[in-house]
């Protein structure tokens, strides 16, 4: 990449969502969850951190924490089925509009997770810049393949390949290594210019982070441990390490 790449945060924060009502403003520690991802980006010394949204109160969340939301969210990417191509597109359209360039590399910040690593994202960053070939990088935490389904009868029964019949349990180190893949992504914004909804491409460089980093607010349950985990004082170590506000 030729020069310093410029490099925008998005974090995408429609209001609509049915699980969990405007989980992406609930209040943790006397704070949006928003805020989280908000404070992450401005300590990670990104150029501009831009708010997607649907909605004037999480714009103007948004503005009082320091982001840019230049325009509300189009509704063709404000809908229940829009995905995240959708949104880099309605970005794409309306940013330079409003006289901000596209960048080189946005970094997605989901706003419901408050724990994140620093580090990561700048080795993330640094992986894009001295390597060409690599089209993005994943920020992921291990995860566990022994995975169980329902399966046509109704029963609970083994998912994905390498089980043993013969045994009811099997150890993890009968299975390959996995990973859970969506804590943090950061990708180059041409590749949604040259493949749109597979805009991270294949060659995604992994980064292995701590378990609490996957983690996020999905519904009433999740929100509980998250709060619960922000504002325990004193904090632990490896939760204290992973909040930026």
């Amino acid at each position: 990449m030729a020069g310093k790449a410029t490099v925008y945060a998005l974090i995408p924060a429609r209001s609509g969502s049915k699980g969990l009502p405007h989980k992406n403003i609930l209040e943790v520690d006397g704070h949006p969850l928003i805020a989280y991802s908000i404070a992450f980006a401005r300590k990670a010394g990104v150029d501009r951190i831009i708010v997607s949204t649907d909605s004037e109160q999480y714009r103007a969340i948004a503005l009082r924490y320091g982001a840019e939301c230049p325009m509300l969210r189009s509704e063709a990417a404000s809908s229940d089925t829009a995905r995240e191509e959708d949104i880099l597109a309605d970005l794409a359209a309306n940013l330079p509009r409003h006289s901000i360039p596209l960048p080189d590399i946005w970094v997605w910040l989901k706003p419901v997770n408050p724990f994140r690593s620093i580090e990561t994202v700048k080795d993330a960053l640094r992986v894009l810049s001295e390597k060409s070939e690599v089209e993005s990088v994943r920020i992921v935490s291990e995860a566990d393949a022994r995975l169980h389904a329902i399966n046509a009868e109704g029963y609970l029964a083994p998912y994905g390949p390498g089980w043993d019949p013969h045994l009811s349990k099997m150890p993890r180190t009968r299975f390959p290594k996995v990973y859970f893949p969506y804590n943090l992504e950061v990708f180059r914004h041409e590749g949604w210019v040259k493949r749109y909804a597979n805009f991270m491409g294949n060659k995604i460089v992994h980064i292995v982070a701590s378990r609490i980093t996957g983690f996020d607010v999905d519904d009433g349950e999740t929100f509980e441990i998250v709060k619960a985990l922000v504002e325990m004082r004193p904090r632990p170590d490896f939760v204290a390490k992973h909040i930026h506000l």
